[in-house]
């Protein structure tokens, strides 16, 4: 992966010199920051990008920039790169996001650094993934934990922290962001409808289509799913591969506006609409270790229980008719992961 730098225009007047330990964040090295001012953004929710940061790089760690806020508030997209050290290349984007939403360092705060992440959201990615492009990064619920992330200066120092963060990678073309796969509820909180923000901070608006939860239902690729989280129908399964039929789980203002678009009733009943408009299977291996969460009583969200996979298919297939599933796939098509869809 390659990750843009960017350039750096270093304040004359005084340097700041910090020389330490990180605060224990594994894998994080030893920076040393000096503040620096770019060119103002030529887009509202572009960030005013400061950066300049020299590390000191433990052997075989990947060097990546985090993106925190800075400043006196004037400009609430103002964020500067601090410079940390990964050893995950395989989840490379997870990775760099986990260090994100963990805050700040001492050093970083020391140096200037503010964010609304902090020690109690370290936890709250539960997925980053690219494909074709676009990067989804797909958090818990944390409207809670920041509400204050929902103001018009709230919103625009997250996003620039976020997009920051996320644009240092050359080949992310877009990103769009979600709350429990839901891009409309993160879009939501914002005051926003569902979007995705280019390399320029321009942003567009996502077609009904493709604001289906987890990571949608438009994949580029027939075949197999790339990585992600999809929702579907399991038509067969057996000790090694499963076969998938995707399908469209819609929820909130998404469903209203799918259902609509359907001739079906909007808003629907219980808040979820499914749209199912191919017959196309996609057979995915499954990994030997993957884990399903299913319902051993229809409806009842109380016995959902977790089983190996082939424990499993003793007994979930009798049913496969009557449930929808999400299904993880990671890189080269393996299904690593099964949930039941629960339903009122």
């Amino acid at each position: 992966m390659q990750v843009t730098r960017r350039p750096l225009v270093v304040i004359i007047a005084a340097f700041l010199f910090l020389v330490g330990c990180s605060s224990g964040d594994e894998g994080q090295a030893t920076t040393t920051s000096a503040v620096s001012t770019s060119a103002p953004p030529t887009t509202a929710d572009q960030p005013t990008t400061t950066s300049a940061s020299t590390r000191t790089t433990e052997s075989g760690g990947q060097a990546v920039d985090i993106y925190f806020a800075v400043g006196e508030g004037a400009d609430c997209g103002k964020v500067q790169a601090f410079g940390r050290d990964i050893f995950d290349s395989v989840n490379l984007y997870g990775s760099t996001f986990r260090l994100l939403v963990a805050g700040p360092s001492e050093l970083e705060t020391a140096a200037g650094a503010s964010s609304f992440f902090s020690a109690e959201t370290a936890d709250v990615i539960k997925s980053a993934v690219l494909t074709d492009g676009l990067l989804r990064v797909d958090l818990t619920d944390i409207r809670t934990l920041i509400p204050n992330a929902s103001t018009s200066c709230g919103s625009e120092a997250l996003l620039a922290q976020l997009n920051g963060t996320a644009f240092q990678f050359t080949e992310v073309e877009r990103t769009r962001f979600l709350i429990e796969g839901s891009c409309v509820e993160f879009a939501n909180w914002l005051q926003r409808e569902c979007f995705d923000t280019d390399r320029s901070g321009q942003q567009r608006a996502v077609p009904i289509n493709e604001q289906a939860d987890g990571s949608g239902c438009t994949p580029a690729s027939t075949d197999t799913l790339p990585a992600g989280r999809w929702y579907g129908f399991i038509t067969d399964a057996n000790a090694d591969e499963l076969s998938f039929d995707l399908a469209c789980w819609f929820t909130g203002t998404a469903a209203e506006a799918a259902a609509s678009e359907d001739g079906a009733e909007s808003p629907p009943p219980n808040d979820y609409y499914v749209r199912n408009d191919s017959d196309r299977l996609r057979t995915h291996v499954v990994s030997s270790a993957t884990q399903v969460q299913w319902l051993p009583e229809p409806g009842n969200p109380e016995s959902a229980e977790v089983l190996a996979y082939l424990s499993w298919l003793k007994q979930g297939p009798e049913r496969l008719d009557n449930a929808g599933y999400w299904i993880t796939v990671e890189n080269e098509s393996r299904v690593i992961g099964i949930e039941e869809q629960f339903v009122p």
